[in-house]
């Protein structure tokens, strides 16, 4: 019975399976392209609220999605097992998670305001140049979708960003290269922040880069001490929830701008509490996870 539940990936090694599963994703990258590019939109890419929806549901869905699926059934027929689909979870454990996305965001806000001080050294103004404009791509595409005040559009975007990115790139991230890197490197804390890296780099946003790896190292360690996907899934998407309700309110007023930017004299207090309630919280979680061989180490 075990041998019939073995994938045709089982035996591969650690560094074959990362191979694979990046061939896997730039397939689906090229796909993506090839289905915008033959819809003939491409030019309209942050031009049209519509197409860009569009590009964005297609991303998701080729890029994040359908490799994880594939590459979770090659590796084990039980797919949903391989994931950690079918895993029931603890419901305290998951309203901690919940409580710790919502009070950490004056933590990360802190952090942000810091990261996008970082200028880097004058011989390489074209990278700093490069990520600004990926910088300003990425607000723009945002920025789009945020311009449609409809509650048709919140809808939308909810569904879009934070429902369909919250569970496609959680199942890549976290339920797939975080797995195949703790089977290369046999250390869970060093697969949970590398993948928490990969993940902030592929969003190439630079000047959000560090407060993004800890995002994905907080869902990563929810994912290994819960033992589901579900936990990491939930809590991004009320994570982006957020940001996406926040931007339908106050997106295009002043208040939005507030909201960006981070005064030292306004919210020092307000992030000292932040840190404290993250800690706690995260003892708490630590207290109320999932024992298992696999995360007995993370002590």
């Amino acid at each position: 019975m075990e041998q019939n539940n073995k994938g045709l990936l089982y035996g591969m090694g650690g560094w074959a399976q990362l191979f694979f599963f990046i061939f896997l994703a730039f397939s689906g990258l090229i796909f993506t392209t090839l289905i915008i590019s033959l819809s003939g939109h491409l030019g309209e890419l942050n031009q049209s609220v519509k197409i860009t929806r569009m590009a964005l549901t297609v991303q998701a869905a080729f890029f994040f999605i359908i490799p994880s699926l594939v590459f979770a059934f090659l590796s084990q027929s039980n797919t949903k097992e391989y994931l950690k689909i079918d895993e029931s979870y603890n419901v305290t454990f998951l309203l901690f998670g919940i409580c710790l996305i919502v009070v950490i965001q004056p933590l990360i806000n802190f952090i942000g305001y810091y990261n996008q001080q970082i200028v880097l050294p004058e011989s390489m103004f074209a990278i700093q140049a490069w990520m600004k404009e990926n910088e300003l791509a990425a607000e723009k595409t945002t920025g789009l979708l945020f311009l449609d005040k409809s509650m048709v559009g919140l809808i939308l975007n909810l569904l879009i960003i934070a429902v369909v990115a919250g569970l496609g790139e959680e199942l890549f991230f976290r339920g797939c290269l975080q797995q195949i890197i703790q089977k290369i490197v046999k250390n869970q804390h060093f697969a949970v922040w590398i993948a928490a890296i990969v993940f902030s780099a592929m969003h190439f946003q630079f000047y959000g880069f560090i407060p993004r790896v800890l995002l994905g190292a907080v869902l990563g360690y929810m994912f290994v001490w819960s033992g589901t996907i579900w936990v990491p899934v939930v809590v991004h998407t009320v994570n982006n929830v957020i940001g996406v309700v926040l931007a339908f309110v106050y997106y295009g007023t002043p208040q939005y701008e507030d909201l960006s930017i981070y005064s030292l004299d306004k919210n020092m207090w307000i992030t000292i509490l932040s840190l404290i309630f993250t800690v706690i919280l995260i003892i708490f979680m630590y207290k109320k996870r999932y024992k298992t061989p696999e995360n007995a180490e993370l002590r």
